[in-house]
């Protein structure tokens, strides 16, 4: 097989299966991998893939809440509120908990499988951090505010103990008393954001992996520092944090059109 070969597959992909740029660019990166693998295994002599031009493809600029809008959410879920049938309705039940889950996403940018896989050892109050381990088995410190510290004392000590009589020690419960899913984290997400939308917010298409982007550019407007802003989320490769500087000039650039003159 040659390189040929390669640019030929594309092409028909491309023609005859309707693929788009970015099918395209997964289908030649998987092929690029294989062929990785095989001289990795000395099954092959040379990587002919070394010779194909690589399929460039424009990133999507991730959705983010805006600063307006998390100040709202906050006080939607600090008070409790949330929708039942279409119908505003209070949760005490679950208040804490739910408050401490979205500022824990929103002031720390973690991810949603590290968050629910959080124990209550791994809090370190004093120093104001969570220890964690990141992708690719990284043992890392999450760093988190004092609003934070208090939203999580306040669950824990006054919520938490209503979830059961148990010996678990995963930090975030459900209401049976079982470590809380991502799926249910989701869709705790999902509902308050619907009830952001009903007091006359945009959140269509929002879930909680943006949350973590809306942590990304509030962070990169207050530090004005790319690399900060990759070391707190975690990315190895400095290119997947810029596209959050793209996030922030469009928000910027949405701010300058409510500017009015007249």
């Amino acid at each position: 097989i040659q390189h040929t070969d390669i640019e030929a597959y594309l092409s028909w992909a491309r023609t005859y299966r309707n693929n788009g740029v970015r099918a395209l660019a997964r289908k030649q990166a998987v092929i690029r991998s294989l062929f990785r693998y095989l001289l990795k295994e000395n099954l092959i002599t040379r990587n002919v893939t070394l010779r194909l031009d690589t399929i460039q493809v424009n990133q999507k600029i991730p959705k983010a809440l805006e600063p307006e809008q998390v100040a709202d959410l906050t006080d939607i879920l600090e008070s409790g509120i949330g929708l039942t049938n279409g119908q505003l309705k209070y949760h005490n039940y679950t208040e804490k908990r739910d408050y401490a889950i979205f500022l824990t996403f929103i002031g720390t940018g973690i991810r949603l499988s590290e968050l629910c896989s959080l124990k209550l050892q791994s809090i370190d109050f004093n120093k104001g951090c969570f220890n964690v381990v990141r992708k690719g088995n990284k043992e890392t410190l999450i760093y988190f505010n004092q609003e934070i510290s208090d939203a999580l004392n306040d669950y824990i000590e006054n919520e938490r103990p209503r979830y059961g009589e148990n010996s678990l020690d995963a930090l975030f419960l459900s209401i049976q008393g079982k470590p809380i899913s991502k799926r249910a984290v989701q869709n705790l997400i999902k509902k308050y954001l619907n009830v952001l939308q009903a007091f006359g917010h945009n959140t269509e298409g929002f879930s909680a992996h943006k949350l973590r982007s809306t942590f990304a550019t509030l962070l990169l407007r207050e530090t004005d520092n790319l690399a900060i802003v990759q070391d707190a989320l975690g990315h190895s490769d400095p290119r997947t944090t810029r596209i959050y500087a793209k996030v922030l000039d469009e928000q910027l650039r949405r701010a300058a059109t409510l500017i009015k003159f007249k």
